[in-house]
This record gives C-alpha cells, sequence and structure tokens, in this order.
C-alpha cells in the first residue's frame, strides 16, 4: 500500500499535474471490463425500455419470471431498435421486419423465410441484479465474474435506513469520481450545508492499493455539523469526524462517514454511520448517469427524516451537477489547456492514473505508468 501524509493543504508546495492528455479525461476510452449500474430495480420491468450505456444503445426488460434482460437494442437485420418493438412472452419482436429474439440474443424466427440462421442474433450483456441495483457487463463476456461487483451489503441491510435516485449529468464520468473524492471544494460549492473550512483544512492521508484509491480525513473534537446532528439528534455536542472516501473501480465510489460523540452520545450510543454510494456509469465522453445511495444507521424508521434528507442530498448533488457541466464546456470550447493539481487533489490524480492505465490495457496501448508521473 502506498500511503501520502500530508498534514494541511497549506503547508505543501502545489503539485503540477502533467498535460490532461497523460491522465483519465474526455478523450480516454471506456473502461468496458467491468460492472457498471445500467438501472435501480424499480426501472425495469414488462415494458421495452432504452439506455444509452458507454456509448452503446442497450435494450432492458424483465422475463416473465422477474430476470432482467439487457440486450444490444438493434435488430441485426437493419438496425432498427428492438425497443420500439414488442415483447411476446419472453421475446422482442422487431417492430420493422418481425424478426424475433430470445432473451439470450438468439433470433428464433424471421416471418419472411423459415430457416433461420445462427448468426441472425444480437448481442446480450451479462447483468446481474442485486437489489435496489442492476449491474451490466459491457466488455468480454467471458470476463464477466459476478465476484468483482463491488459490495454494498448496506443497500439492503434492515439495519440502515436508504435514499437513492439518479442524475443525468453533462459532464464525463472521471470528473465525477474526482468530485467526490475532492473534500476541499465542499464549504464554497456547498457553502455551510455540507462542510465548514475547518473540515476542508483538516490533516487527510490518501492511500492506493490493487487499483482502489481511499482518502481519509478527520476532524477531531469539533462541534458536531447540523447535518449529521440532524440524524443523530446530538446538536452542539463535541465530535469526532472521520471520513473515508473510496474509489472502488471505474464505477463504484463509496464514502463513510463516522460521528464519534465526546459529549455521552444519545440513547447509549456514542458511533453513528453514514454511507453514500456513488455510481457512475457513461452515457457518452461528456454525458454520464449518475446513479446514488446514501444509508445511516439511526433513526431508521424516521421517513419524514428520510425525506428531508433526499431534498438535501439532491440539492448538493445537484450544485456538483452544475458546476461540473459549466467545466466540460469550457473542456468542450478550450481543450488545449494545462491543468494545476494541487495537495488536495492527489487522491483523484491517483484515480486519474489508474482509469487511464486500464483503458490502455484494454487497448493494448503502452503503460499509463510511463507517461504520467505526478511530481511529488
Amino acid at each position: 500500500m502506498q500511503t501520502d501524509k500530508i498534514s494541511s493543504v497549506q503547508d505543501k508546495i502545489p503539485l503540477v499535474s502533467p498535460p490532461a492528455y497523460r491522465l483519465a479525461d474526455h478523450t480516454t476510452p471506456f473502461v468496458r471490463n467491468e460492472w457498471y449500474v445500467a438501472a435501480r430495480s424499480e426501472e425495469v420491468d414488462r415494458t421495452l425500455r432504452d439506455r444509452l450505456l458507454l456509448g452503446v444503445n442497450v435494450l432492458l426488460y424483465r422475463t416473465a419470471d422477474g430476470m432482467p434482460v439487457a440486450l444490444q437494442n438493434r435488430c441485426p437485420h437493419r438496425s432498427f431498435p428492438l425497443s420500439r418493438g414488442k415483447l411476446e412472452g419472453d421475446n422482442v419482436v422487431c417492430g420493422y421486419h418481425g424478426l424475433t429474439f430470445g432473451p439470450n440474443g438468439a433470433c428464433v424466427r424471421i416471418p419472411s423465410q423459415e430457416r433461420v440462421p445462427s448468426a441472425v442474433r444480437t448481442r446480450r450483456f451479462p447483468v446481474v441484479e442485486r437489489a435496489p441495483l442492476i449491474w451490466i457487463w459491457m466488455g468480454d463476456a467471458d470476463a464477466a465474474d459476478p465476484k468483482r461487483i463491488p459490495e454494498h451489503p448496506w443497500l439492503s441491510s434492515p439495519d440502515y435506513a436508504c435514499i437513492g435516485g439518479m442524475l443525468h449529468v453533462k459532464c464525463n464520468y472521471v470528473r465525477l469520481h474526482e468530485n467526490v473524492l475532492d473534500l476541499t471544494h465542499f464549504p464554497f460549492l456547498h457553502g455551510d450545508a455540507v462542510g465548514d473550512l475547518a473540515y476542508a483544512q483538516a490533516p487527510f492521508e490518501v492511500a492506493e492499493e490493487d487499483g482502489s484509491v481511499c482518502i481519509t480525513r478527520r476532524l477531531q473534537d469539533h462541534p458536531v455539523h447540523a447535518v449529521f446532528a440532524g440524524a443523530i439528534g446530538n446538536p452542539g455536542h463535541r465530535v469526532n469526524r472521520t471520513s473515508e472516501s473510496w474509489f472502488k473501480t471505474p464505477a463504484f465510489h463509496i464514502a463513510h462517514e463516522t460521528i464519534e460523540d465526546l459529549e455521552g452520545g444519545v440513547g447509549g450510543r456514542t458511533e453513528f454511520h453514514f454511507k453514500i454510494v456513488h455510481m457512475f456509469t457513461p452515457e457518452t465522453a461528456t454525458s454520464t448517469h449518475y446513479f446514488w445511495v446514501s444509508a445511516r444507521d439511526m433513526a431508521i424508521d424516521n421517513a419524514a427524516l428520510s425525506e428531508a434528507g433526499r431534498g438535501f442530498a439532491l440539492a448538493t448533488f445537484q450544485q456538483d451537477e452544475e458546476a461540473l457541466e459549466r467545466i466540460e464546456e469550457i473542456w468542450q470550447r478550450e481543450d488545449d489547456f494545462r491543468e494545476i493539481s494541487l495537495t488536495g487533489d492527489r487522491a483523484g490524480v491517483f484515480v486519474r492514473r489508474i482509469i487511464a492505465r486500464r483503458a490502455q490495457q484494454e487497448a493494448r496501448l503502452p503503460s499509463a505508468a510511463q507517461t504520467d508521473e505526478l511530481s511529488s
């Protein structure tokens, strides 16, 4: 494990990043050999629905027994979108010439001829449902091991209350990963709603291991933030706040927030946990499906608190959305630009290295390590 311990943001000389093309950005090919979220479970039913994922139009539906199906939304005959057809049992009938495809993608009927060549088929994508999410593998189907789906047991645990949603953000997914790892923007983009300046300036550590990156920030003996106090019920108490933000895969990020109450706690408890799962599925090079779920292990039956939390989370994420879409617009107009990275960007730079390296490995290009060294 590689660990960088940094005492504060101010006492380090800023780090100058290499040109943007040497780190993952909107020009980097998608990492396809990975599990991405295709949809929330509630979105997929017996209706034929289409969604653009990693630049590919995908058809989503369920079989009669409830199994999710993902096919390329393109008839192999004349490219008519299968989502414009209809379901007959578990089969999809193309709305152009009536070719019929089973859930495995194989054509089972051609109305204009008796023989159905085995080559007539549409691509089937491996899918795995782990409620409340449906995961899809857009790369080599033989490499689609469900064990590689990141663990997220909190989302279905009776010990946690969960809220979630989805945003369609007009920016590259790499920028979203960098955003959720960047804790220094909180008091400026989000004001007092999310974090104060003391939190942004608190000591932090960055660790990289086995293709994942974690940034840990600790704020010791500080008044509890109103966001957490509202859920815990301990306004005015002094607490220790520990944040761990993990980039796990190009599709998945999990943030763990632990609040340790230093003044007796509430209801016999002194430690409380919040988790936010961010799942980024590229639509195109400059647009992303942003799925999110927030979980807490206190006041789990408080529906009003959950609804208030949903509104707060959406307002915060929409502020990120607005900022990142403006950044994307600038990049599209002015692509010849050298950005500067600061000490607090170290986790994000590590992530951009990893994504660039994986994309290059899939494309059999030279190793990213040869081109993206970060000065320190």
